[in-house]
C-alpha cells in the first residue's frame, strides 16, 4: 500500500518533475518534501518490482549495469555466514550525457556559462527468499568500509534511514561506479538476492530550470542470486502436480474413463472427473502453510498496486480496462 501510494504520486506529478538528484530524497516524505518514503524503486519485491523506470520513462535500454565484489566467489560458492563484501555497483555504455562526463563537479549553476552536470544515480538493496532486507549496508570510503555508527557526509553512496537499501548521494556528479560494503547474515538464511537499478541521466533539459529532470534518460536495472556457501538447494514445497508426474499414468486414467462410461455426456464428465484427479493439490506441513499466505503467492497480492500500473499503461499507451483505473496524469513520472 506504501509503494502504491508513492508510486501514484509520482505517477500524477507534472511531466517536467524534477528526478531524484540526492540520496537524501528517497527518505522524504513523497507529499510534503517531494521523496519517495523511503523506498528505493531498486526492483525488489517488496516494492511491487518498480525501478527507476517509474518515473525514467521510455528508456531505450542501452545502458548496462553489473554488480562486482573484491570477493568474486560470491557469485560463484555463494556468501559466507558474517563475511563482509565491498560491492561496487558499476554503469557501462553510458551515453545520455557523456559529454559532460569529463568535467566532473565543474559544472551547474557554479560556472559561466551554465553547463549541465552528468547526473547518474543507483540503488540496492540485498532481500531473503522472503523479500525481506537481509544483512548490513555500510559506506566504504579511504578505501576501507565505514563502520554502522557513522556516517561520512562526502562520500558517493548513502545508506536509507531504515538501513534496508543503499543509494548515491549526487555529492559528486559524473559518477559511473558506486562502492559500499555489505555484511552478510548468520547462516541459513538461503539464497540471497541482490536488486539493484541504475539511472544514465542526461543532465536536465540543458538550462536552470530543470537541472535534473527525468527525461532523455537511460535506465537498468537487475537481479542477482547470491546463494549461500554451502546451502542445501530449496526444494519445491508445495503446490499442484499431475499424479505422481507420470503422462501414462494420466493417459491411462483417461482411456480408462472413456471405456466404463456409457454415453457421451457421460463420457466427458467421466474425463472431467479423470483430469481432476490426476492434478489435484499436494498436501503441504502446517509449518509450511505461511508459505501460501505470502502475498507473491496470490494472484492479486495488492489491488491497488494493480490500479497504478494500469493507470501507468493508460497513460502512456492508452491502455485501459480490467482493473477499473482511472483519474489523470502524464504517467511519465
Amino acid at each position: 500500500m506504501r509503494a502504491a501510494l508513492v508510486a501514484l504520486v509520482l505517477v500524477l506529478a507534472a511531466r517536467d518533475a524534477s528526478a531524484f538528484e540526492t540520496g537524501d530524497q528517497f527518505d522524504l516524505d513523497p507529499l510534503a518534501e517531494t521523496g519517495a518514503g523511503g523506498i528505493a524503486f531498486d526492483g525488489a519485491p517488496r516494492w511491487a518490482g518498480h525501478t527507476c523506470a517509474v518515473c525514467h520513462t521510455e528508456a531505450p535500454g542501452i545502458v548496462n549495469l553489473r554488480l562486482e565484489s573484491d570477493h568474486p566467489e560470491l557469485f560463484t560458492d555463494g556468501w559466507k555466514p558474517n563475511q563482509q563484501y565491498h560491492l561496487r555497483v558499476v554503469l557501462s555504455q553510458t551515453w545520455a550525457d557523456e559529454g559532460n562526463r569529463a568535467i566532473g563537479d565543474n559544472c551547474g549553476e557554479q560556472v559561466t556559462p551554465y553547463r549541465p552536470c552528468d547526473h547518474n544515480g543507483f540503488a540496492i538493496e540485498l532481500a531473503d527468499a522472503h523479500g525481506k532486507p537481509i544483512g548490513t549496508l555500510a559506506q566504504f570510503a579511504a578505501n576501507a568500509c565505514v563502520p554502522q555508527t557513522m556516517t561520512i557526509n562526502d562520500a558517493d553512496v548513502r545508506i536509507l534511514t531504515d538501513r534496508s537499501a543503499a543509494t548515491h548521494t549526487g555529492i559528486h556528479n559524473g559518477k559511473v561506479a558506486w562502492d559500499l560494503c555489505w555484511t552478510a547474515p548468520a547462516a541459513g538464511a538461503g539464497v540471497i538476492t541482490a536488486y539493484l537499478a541504475a539511472v544514465d541521466g542526461s543532465g536536465g533539459n540543458g538550462t536552470t530550470a530543470f537541472i535534473s529532470d527525468s527525461k532523455g534518460d537511460d535506465v537498468a536495472s537487475g537481479a542477482v542470486p547470491l546463494p549461500e556457501l554451502g546451502g542445501e538447494p530449496q526444494g519445491q514445497t508445495g503446490g499442484c502436480a499431475a499424479a505422481g508426474g507420470d503422462p501414462q499414468l494420466a493417459l491411462a486414467l483417461v482411456m480408462l474413463a472413456l471405456l466404463l462410461a456409457r454415453g457421451a455426456r457421460r463420457k466427458k464428465l467421466a474425463v472431467i472427473a479423470a483430469l481432476a484427479a490426476i492434478t489435484g493439490c499436494t498436501h503441504v506441513q502446517a509449518h509450511q502453510r505461511e508459505t501460501l499466505a505470502r502475498r507473491n503467492m496470490q494472484f492479486a497480492p495488492d489491488p491497488t498496486e494493480d490500479e497504478l500500473d494500469l493507470h501507468m499503461q493508460n497513460s502512456r499507451e492508452g491502455a485501459a480496462g480490467g482493473y477499473g483505473s482511472s483519474g489523470g496524469g502524464c504517467g511519465c513520472n
